[in-house]
């Protein structure tokens, strides 16, 4: 059915909805007591009825959908033989049809086989060719990467100025800069808005929790290695980092990210008070418009090192699930001499008592004496 076909694709309509959703979406859509037996999903309903829905299933350029729809929403599950995509849309009362819906949840796991290569799957549509960080340390290494993206629909921003200052960030960063204006509207969003940059809407609580720990737990189960997060953003990072245990996998950004923590605390001592997450992603933000324009004060002098919206090179993180075994070769590795690990020792007579002991061997270029 697919071109490729991997572990994470035996993951079930059952495991998704049963495990990795968290109940508050479907709650969110007048669901709950969510279950799949069979090709069915079945629900209570508001007046705890119990209700069936079967999947419309389509299958383009690879990808399978399956589409279950609701009174107050509806679900799709695709796959394409590397990624699986779940999303939950919420439906505004009184409206018809997708005009009056709302994102609530978008999550995926998808395979890392490709990375670093030009090669992709029909999901995934970012690039991950740049072999600095995406190339996996191994040919027989299993990585899933999984992303997570959950809103309250009732608490959307409202069509306006705010809204696509927040949605679109980046126009007003690195494409139409207006300094009267981005400051107006930063002002606005640091203060008053409740989100974060390039955030629709407030998260649900528990729910990216809730997704992490379970992904992981299916993704050892089927013989991964490692699951890794892509962090497009700062506070992305610190709730990988903080709240789920992950750790960098590459050193320069973590120490990227340790200098914009310790240029954080000094503006914290500076301004007299502790930022909570959500403003510390505002001053971070404010760090990528023109370096003259940005307020004495507010300079941290160093920048989050990567767009969410330019994945060419990103700021990867990771846990581990499985071990993997080193490969034998290692030991048998040609290195320069300086480097080379050192010879084992030899055995000396013990005069004293007749036994041996271990002599470590001089080094192979001793330095010549003075």
């Amino acid at each position: 059915m697919y071109k490729f076909n991997a572990s994470l694709m035996a993951i079930t309509d059952g495991d998704v909805v049963e495990q990795l959703v968290h109940p508050d979406v479907f709650r969110k859509i007048r669901l709950s007591n969510v279950t799949v037996e069979g090709d069915r999903l079945r629900y209570q309903d508001e007046a705890a009825r119990v209700t069936e829905a079967t999947a419309a299933m389509t299958d383009d350029n690879g990808v399978v959908t399956r589409e279950f729809t609701f009174p107050a929403g509806r679900m799709t599950i695709q796959r394409d033989g590397l990624e699986l995509l779940v999303e939950v849309f919420y439906r505004c009362p009184n409206t018809r049809g997708r005009d009056g819906e709302r994102k609530i949840l978008r999550c995926a796991l998808r395979d890392r086989q490709l990375d670093g290569t030009e090669a992709t799957s029909p999901l995934c549509h970012f690039p991950n060719s740049h072999p600095a960080t995406n190339r996996l340390p191994h040919p027989e290494f299993k990585a899933a990467e999984l992303s997570i993206y959950c809103f309250d629909p009732e608490r959307y921003l409202p069509e306006g100025e705010m809204r696509d200052f927040i949605v679109d960030f980046d126009d007003a960063v690195y494409k139409n800069f207006d300094p009267d204006k981005f400051f107006r509207l930063w002002t606005r969003a640091f203060e008053a808005s409740n989100m974060a940059p390039w955030q629709p809407a407030p998260s649900l609580k528990g729910v990216a929790q809730h997704f992490v720990e379970n992904a992981g737990r299916l993704l050892a189960r089927h013989g991964y290695h490692r699951m890794d997060a892509v962090c497009g953003f700062y506070n992305v990072a610190e709730f990988f980092i903080d709240r789920m245990g992950f750790t960098f996998t590459y050193g320069e950004h973590q120490a990227a990210f340790a200098a914009l923590q310790a240029a954080l605390k000094q503006l914290e001592s500076r301004a007299g008070r502790h930022l909570n997450p959500r403003e510390a992603a505002w001053v971070v933000a404010l760090q990528n418009i023109p370096a003259e324009f940005i307020p004495e004060r507010l300079r941290l002098g160093v920048r989050w090192f990567n767009s969410p919206t330019d994945t060419s090179y990103v700021c990867r993180l990771h846990k581990e699930l499985n071990p993997f075994p080193t490969d034998p070769r290692v030991a048998s590795l040609t290195l320069p001499a300086l480097f080379a690990p050192p010879c084992p020792a030899e055995p000396t007579p013990d005069t004293a008592g007749g036994s041996t002991v271990t002599a470590a061997q001089p080094a192979s270029n001793p330095a010549p004496a003075k």
